[in-house]
């Protein structure tokens, strides 16, 4: 348990309420609160004030066992010495009375009583060393907590091991919006078995509360539905199985549409591809040349976005078969930034080496278009006309 969790357990045992025993600590109620809550730390005088109204130790506030503690001076004990003390006195007043033979016993009663008296001054000099070396102990061990709890207070370290959102569908759009089904996933960096969490969403000036699921591997996830222009402000809230609760935020969505889409250009960032055409005659009949047969596009796509196939056609219209296709290969992808979106390029040709090289041409503008197609089967397809080189 923790250091809150026994404070609170120790003071209901003993029957006191929070204003009760903040005020014979010294503190105020809500300092108090936030020790029970662990949202705060009480200073080592205060924390040996409250082991002392409470009656148990400060090990057993800080959950720290503590074995076979040396004897330690008790009231009875010095009340006990002090009336041998008193004793002693009066004898050696009496003695003083009495005659020679007197004097002898009374000579070996004192012996025999400062030889006792010796041995249990022996025995509490003893303790007390060893209650100061326990005390020097325990103070080492008692500082070294509290400065790994302010350590860890102050760094304020994460219970989120890994977080992230995909899309359960495509984008869709109406004529005031676009919005997006999604699945926001968080991974906790221990996890508890009964734990449970809940996924706090703002955005403008709403919030909503998600109950999240457990899956296998200690995944929580929970389904919302993300807006086109919207940012999102995530928290998750974890609840352990004795009611405590700790809350982080995981962080802020600004979700727009180069998040639900992939985006192409048309050539290599930097490059200088010419993409444009000839019309040849030959006899009665038109030709179609490319004036560059390589082709290379740059695709950017969101993070969780998979990439199946990209293939380019060489159309004249929209209807019927391309003139010719070109296949697309990828060097590899590459992220920049926050390494919300990932980019690639994709090269391939128009010339076959079999040829010929040129189609035949009947009407309408030629154009490339590229189609793109995700792992999901989803279909996105970019167009660019070809300029005219004759």
């Amino acid at each position: 348990m923790t250091l809150g969790q026994n404070l609170q357990a120790a003071r209901k045992a003993k029957g006191l309420s929070q204003e009760t025993l903040a005020e014979r600590i010294g503190v105020s109620r809500q300092a108090l609160g936030k020790w029970e809550k662990d949202t705060a730390l009480p200073g080592l005088d205060n924390l040996q004030a409250a082991a002392q109204v409470l009656g148990v130790s400060v090990d057993t506030l800080l959950g720290t066992g503590c074995a076979d503690p040396a004897p330690a001076v008790t009231l009875d004990a010095m009340r006990d010495l002090l009336a041998a003390r008193d004793a002693e006195q009066r004898r050696r007043r009496l003695w003083g009375l009495l005659g020679a033979a007197g004097a002898i016993v009374a000579v070996l009663l004192l012996v025999v009583q400062n030889m006792a008296y010796q041995r249990k001054m022996q025995s509490l000099t003893d303790s007390y060393a060893n209650l100061q070396q326990q005390l020097s102990s325990t103070t080492a061990a008692l500082t070294a907590r509290m400065d790994e709890l302010q350590d860890a207070e102050r760094q304020g370290k994460s219970t989120v091991m890994d977080w992230h959102w995909i899309p359960l569908d495509k984008l869709h759009k109406d004529v005031q919006n676009g919005w997006m089904p999604v699945l926001v996933q968080v991974t906790p960096s221990e996890s508890t078995a009964g734990m449970t969490a809940r996924l706090s969403v703002t955005y403008g000036d709403t919030t909503g509360l998600y109950n999240m699921d457990e899956l296998p591997g200690s995944c929580y996830q929970a389904q919302l539905v993300f807006e086109v222009g919207q940012t999102y402000e995530l928290t998750v809230q974890w609840t352990a199985p004795d009611g405590t609760a700790a809350n982080e935020k995981l962080g802020t969505v600004d979700f727009t549409e180069t998040q639900t889409e992939p985006e192409l250009a048309w050539g290599r960032t930097g490059g200088s591809l010419d993409y444009g055409y000839y019309l040849n005659r030959s006899g009665n009949k038109k030709y179609l040349q490319l004036s560059c047969y390589p082709v290379e596009v740059e695709l950017t796509v969101p993070g969780w976005m998979k990439i199946a196939d990209v293939t380019l056609e060489l159309r004249t219209g929209e209807a019927g078969e391309p003139l010719a296709t070109a296949p697309l290969a990828v060097d590899g992808w590459y992220s920049v930034g926050e390494q919300t979106t990932q980019s690639a390029v994709w090269h391939g040709t128009f010339y076959n080496d079999d040829g010929p090289n040129e189609w035949l041409y009947t009407d309408g503008s030629p154009f490339y278009r590229a189609v793109v197609t995700d792992t999901t089967g989803t279909v996105w397809t970019f167009e660019m006309p070809l300029e005219n080189k004759n």
